[in-house]
C-alpha cells in the first residue's frame, strides 16, 4: 500500500511513479500536489502487479509537516526497511490500515448519499471521480469483507476445528484385538501396534487452511495485526503466489464439497478474491478510483450527520443569495423563548491554520439570511410561534447562536473520544456599541473536534450514540455562549409601572431591550458590564415597579 497526503508538495518525478497526471497539479517545475483524497488501485505500478495508493486527508500532518506525528510523507511513498520497522514497532502500520479502511468507506457512504440517487442534478459531481458502482469489489472491499467474515464467525471456525480433531488417533480396540499380535507378560496381553481411528480429509478444514492462508498473505502485504491460529498449516511463501496464480481451479475443485450457508459464503468470497487477483497477474487489471476533489465537503457532511438537521426547510440551508449553510437546527434558545436557529460552518484546515477573516464575515453573513428569512415569515403571518427572531413591541432581536467547528487528529489517534473543545472566546460582531438585542449585534463560536471520531461516528450503525452525541454537543455549543454573554452583560428582568413605557424610552433603551413571549408584563434589559448601567438606570427606576438581576440560563 503506497501512502500519500492530500496538497503536499511532492517532487513531481515521485508522484508520476505512483499516480497518473490527472490527479496532481504542478505547483512549480519541480514539486506538484494532489487536490484528491480516497482509493486508487494502480494496475501499472508495482512491477505490473498493481497497488492500492491511498490518499489522506491534510489533517493527518502536523505543523511540522509530519506524517502521523513522526514520518515524513515522502518516506511512505515507498517504505525503507526502518521506516517499516518503525511503523511495525509503534503499531502504526495497523492505524494506517484502519483509517485506510475508515477512509474508504466514508466516502462510498457520501457518494451513495449525493451521487448514486441524484446524478442529472447533482452539486457534487464534479468533485467525485470514480470508476466505481455500488456493485463493484475492489481489493479493499473484498479484504474488508474477509476481515469481517473471521470476526463475525468465531464460533463457527472453533467448532470446525474441534470437530477435525476429535476422535483423531483414537485406539479401535475391535481391529486391535482382531489383527494384532500381542505379548503375553505375566499372564497379561500388551499391544505394542495399536489399531487406531484415521479420519478422512475434512473439507471444511481444506476450505479454512486456504482462507488463513489468504488473510496471512494480506497481513504480510498491508502490514496489520492479525492472529492466524496455530492449528493450521499455512500455504506461504512462493507457494502461495501459486495459489494465487490457480486459486479459482483449486476451489473450483472443491465446490461441491459444502452446503452450509457460512461455508458457501466462504468460499465464494474467495473466489472473488482469487478471480481479482488472476486477473491481475494476467495484466487484465483495470484502475479502481474512488476519489474525492475538495474533501472539505465530506468533512460537511459528516458533521451535519452528527449535530445538524435534516428536517428543516430546504431555503434556511440555501439561501436565495446563492450561500449554502453547513449546518442548522433548532435548540432552547438563549433568552426565555422555546426555540431558535443555531447556525454552524466546517472548517476544514491543516493543524497550523485558523479561521480566517473571509470566513468569519461570510458565517455573519449566513446569520443574517436565517433571521431575515424568519422576518419575512413573520411579515407574512407564517412565522413558527416557537421561533421568534423579532420581538414587536420592543423591537428588540433575539440573539442568534453561530459556530465554527473544526478538525484535529487526536495526538493518541483514538477514534471513541470527541475531544470537543471551544478554541478562544467568541467573535462578536456589531453596528452599535452596548446593543445586544439589536439584529447586527453578532456572536459566533469556534470548536475543535476529533477528526476520527467524526469519521468513525459517520460510519455508525448505532443511533443511539449518535443522538446521544447530538444532544450533548448541541447543550454545549449553547451553555458556553450562554456562559460568555453573562460574563459580558448585566440583565435585569423588570416590570413598567405605565404602558408606555417602551415608547417613551425608545431612544435610551434601543436595542438592550427584549419582551419574551413568556413573560406578560415584564421585559429584559441587558447592559454591557463595562457601560454605565447606573446611569441609565436612574433614568428609568422610578417608572418601574419592579426590578430584579436576572441571568441567562
Amino acid at each position: 500500500m503506497i501512502i500519500l497526503f492530500e496538497e503536499y508538495h511532492y517532487k513531481t518525478e515521485d508522484l508520476s511513479k505512483v499516480l497518473t497526471e490527472r490527479y496532481y497539479f504542478p505547483i512549480n517545475g519541480i514539486e506538484s500536489k494532489i487536490n484528491f483524497v480516497g482509493y486508487y488501485f494502480n494496475p501499472q505500478i508495482n512491477e505490473g502487479k498493481g497497488d492500492v495508493v491511498i490518499i489522506f486527508p491534510k489533517v493527518f500532518i502536523n505543523e511540522h509537516n509530519l506524517a502521523f506525528d513522526e514520518f515524513t510523507p515522502e518516506s511512505l511513498i515507498n517504505p525503507t526497511f526502518e521506516t517499516t520497522q518503525r511503523l511495525t514497532e509503534t503499531g502504526k502500520d495497523k492505524l494506517i490500515f484502519e483509517i485506510s479502511t475508515w477512509l474508504y468507506r466514508a466516502i462510498q457512504q457520501f457518494n451513495k448519499r449525493h451521487f448514486y440517487n441524484s446524478i442529472s442534478e447533482n452539486q457534487f459531481i464534479n468533485q467525485i471521480v470514480t470508476n466505481l458502482d455500488e456493485n463493484s469489489s475492489t481489493e479493499l472491499d473484498i479484504i474488508l469483507s474477509l476481515l469481517r467474515f473471521h470476526k463475525e464467525n468465531q464460533d463457527l471456525f472453533t467448532f470446525i476445528a474441534k470437530t477435525a480433531h476429535s476422535q483423531q488417533n483414537k485406539i479401535n480396540w475391535h481391529k486391535t484385538i482382531n489383527k494384532k499380535q500381542p505379548i503375553i507378560h505375566n499372564n497379561q496381553p500388551i499391544y505394542v501396534d495399536l489399531a487406531t481411528t484415521r479420519k478422512r480429509v475434512n473439507d471444511d478444514e481444506e476450505l479454512l487452511i486456504l482462507f488463513y492462508s489468504t488473510l496471512n498473505h494480506i497481513k504480510e502485504k498491508y502490514a496489520f495485526n492479525f492472529q492466524i491460529p496455530q492449528n493450521y498449516t499455512l500455504i506461504k511463501g512462493h507457494q502461495f503466489e501459486t495459489v494465487l496464480r490457480r486459486g479459482c481451479r483449486l476451489l473450483k475443485n472443491i465446490k461441491y464439497k459444502y452446503f452450509s450457508d457460512k461455508m458457501i459464503c466462504l468460499y465464494n468470497l474467495l473466489f472473488t478474491y482469487f478471480e481479482r487477483s488472476e486477473r491481475t497477474q494476467s495484466k487484465k487489471q483495470i484502475e479502481e478510483i474512488l476519489l474525492i476533489k475538495d474533501f472539505n465537503i465530506v468533512f460537511e457532511d459528516m458533521i451535519d450527520d452528527l449535530i445538524g438537521d435534516s428536517t428543516l426547510f430546504s431555503e434556511l440551508k440555501n439561501h436565495a443569495d446563492g450561500k449554502q449553510v453547513d449546518h442548522i437546527y433548532k435548540y432552547k434558545s438563549l433568552l426565555i423563548e422555546d426555540e431558535i436557529y443555531f447556525v454552524g460552518d466546517s472548517k476544514y484546515y491543516k493543524p497550523q491554520n485558523s479561521v480566517g477573516k473571509n470566513s468569519k464575515a461570510k458565517q455573519f453573513t449566513y446569520a443574517r439570511n436565517v433571521i431575515q428569512y424568519n422576518i419575512d415569515l413573520f411579515n407574512k403571518g407564517d412565522l413558527d410561534q416557537r421561533i421568534r427572531y423579532r420581538e414587536n413591541e420592543t423591537e428588540g432581536y433575539n440573539i442568534t447562536p453561530n459556530f465554527f467547528i473544526s478538525a484535529f487528529v487526536n495526538k493518541d489517534f483514538d477514534f471513541s473520544k470527541s475531544y470537543l473543545n471551544e478554541t478562544g472566546k467568541p467573535i462578536m460582531q456589531f453596528h452599535f456599541e452596548n446593543r445586544l438585542f439589536d439584529r447586527d449585534t453578532l456572536f459566533v463560536q469556534s470548536y475543535n473536534i476529533n477528526f476520527l471520531f467524526v469519521l468513525s461516528g459517520y460510519l455508525s450503525r448505532n443511533s443511539t450514540l449518535k443522538n446521544n452525541f447530538k444532544k450533548d454537543t448541541q447543550k454545549i455549543f449553547r451553555e458556553k455562549l450562554v456562559t460568555f454573554i453573562n460574563e459580558k452583560y448585566q440583565f435585569y428582568k423588570v416590570k413598567p409601572i405605565e404602558e408606555n413605557f417602551i415608547y417613551k424610552h425608545f431612544k435610551l433603551l434601543n436595542g438592550k431591550i427584549y419582551k419574551p413571549s413568556q413573560l406578560e408584563n415584564e421585559v429584559i434589559l441587558a447592559f454591557e458590564k463595562s457601560s454605565d448601567i447606573d446611569g441609565v438606570i436612574s433614568q428609568i427606576e422610578v417608572e418601574l415597579e419592579e426590578k430584579t438581576a436576572y441571568v441567562l440560563e
